[in-house]
């Protein structure tokens, strides 16, 4: 083991650099693991790329990982050198060689699941926590809207739920060849689909005030039989809303990341519980049942496009004006 590392690091107006530093202590509460893939989050890493080139200040990439636990702090339970697990944690999972983490931000990968499978589940985590806000009931017909990395894993846990699924892109490369849903034109009128759909789930970054009279039009005014029929944020939008009673019954629900206690730095160490609400779940309760859903899913996973790339060939992506391509785009640490 060496006793350094890289970390892939938005460094302001300079772009991205892998940043070399030594390893720091491994705390009690901490799981070292070596990373076999760190997984870009596209929308999420823009954002922020975006933010550090006005701010200059200099922020490590990446909160998506998998690998084998290396070493366990004293007070670490679940875990132990030589498993295989993933890992999350904003400025925590980094695109880095080796990442310590706190010990409820990493769970173990059930053996039917490879590698470049397992870390679908950090960034399914928020899907799963979607579909939990969202109240989907089994059979649903449901719009995904938005096939980046978070709308495909909601569509896969949905799927999971017997949910009829419709999707919808801009980008129609951004849908997988061979999904069992249903393709959405948004742009065309509502026609026989008015009325159709009880939830819509939002997977995008974009301001959605022209889009908004025609998600209204697609949505129930039953509902589900359970509740009203639900428009569920799971991006980053912005609109310009009148409410009014025209609009109708509706619930409008925001999905705040992957769980409750992500972000709480007490909760990821062990050092303090989180209340749940109803229906609702923790982060690293998440991550769990997101893995348990790829075991059931397996055929979803053959049709989702993926690219591996080593962090060279990462880095011109990140420093280039295309970025990155639809789909997964994994980074390759070290060989399995």
């Amino acid at each position: 083991m060496t006793n350094s590392r890289y970390t892939l690091t938005a460094c302001g107006s300079d772009g991205v650099i892998a940043v070399h530093e030594p390893l720091a202590a491994l705390a009690a509460t901490e799981v070292r693991v070596a990373v076999d893939y760190s997984m870009v989050s596209p929308g999420t890493e823009r954002h922020y790329l975006q933010q550090v080139r006005e701010t200059g200040e200099h922020l490590p990439l990446g909160y998506c990982a998998a690998g084998v636990v290396h070493a366990v702090g004293a007070e670490v339970a679940g875990v132990q050198p030589g498993d295989r697990v993933v890992a999350m944690g904003w400025k925590i999972a980094t695109h880095s060689n080796w990442i310590q983490v706190p010990q409820r931000l990493v769970c173990k990968v059930p053996q039917t699941l490879t590698q470049d499978q397992a870390i679908l589940a950090t960034l399914g985590a928020t899907a799963v926590h979607a579909v939990d806000r969202g109240q989907l009931q089994a059979e649903e017909r449901i719009l995904v809207v938005g096939m980046g990395l978070v709308g495909k894993m909601l569509s896969l846990v949905a799927a999971c739920h017997d949910a009829q699924i419709w999707v919808a892109d801009l980008n129609p490369a951004a849908i997988d060849p061979g999904l069992p849903v249903q393709v959405l034109d948004l742009m065309a009128e509502p026609g026989a689909m008015a009325g159709q759909f009880t939830r819509i789930f939002l997977c995008i970054d974009a301001d959605i005030s022209a889009l908004f009279p025609r998600l209204l039009a697609l949505l129930s005014p039953e509902g589900n039989g359970l509740g009203r029929s639900r428009l569920v944020n799971v991006g980053r939008v912005s609109l310009t809303l009148e409410l009014s009673p025209q609009m109708g019954n509706i619930d409008i629900v925001n999905v705040s990341r992957c769980g409750n206690g992500y972000r709480d730095d007490a909760y990821h160490h062990g050092l303090k519980s989180v209340q749940c609400p109803a229906g609702e779940a923790t982060v690293e309760r998440n991550i769990a049942r997101c893995l348990d859903y790829l075991v059931v899913a397996r055929q979803w996973l053959e049709h989702l496009q993926r690219v591996e790339m080593d962090p060279d060939q990462a880095l011109q992506h990140y420093n280039c004006a295309g970025f990155f391509a639809p789909g997964i785009n994994l980074i390759k640490h070290r060989e399995e």
